[in-house]
């Protein structure tokens, strides 16, 4: 299926659309529930004022990320990596 040049709302359900393409698509106001991305890979993305609850991002790997504001289980990223930084300067590392 493709879907070219369109303004469309999609309610998609119990199908699988893995392997599949999304290339200059707006999803903001999208919901996403009971899905799985693994392995997925999300490249020049705005996540900003996004929403992640219940989910296993075990193994995830984020680089070149602007990261200002972000929160993990309501902990400031910032303070975090000040934290992490204050030990391993404590331990002489």
């Amino acid at each position: 299926m493709e879907i070219h040049d369109r303004s469309d709302v999609l309610d998609v359900r119990n199908a699988i659309v893995s392997n599949s393409r999304f290339d200059d698509v707006n999803l903001s106001n999208t919901q996403f529930h009971n899905v799985d991305l693994s392995a997925a890979v999300v490249d020049d993305a705005n996540l900003s004022d996004a929403f992640f609850s219940n989910v296993n991002m075990s193994n995830l790997k984020i680089e070149n990320a602007e990261v200002a504001g972000m929160m993990i289980n309501g902990i400031r990223l910032s303070d975090l990596f000040q934290a992490y930084e204050t030990a391993q300067t404590a331990r002489g590392n």
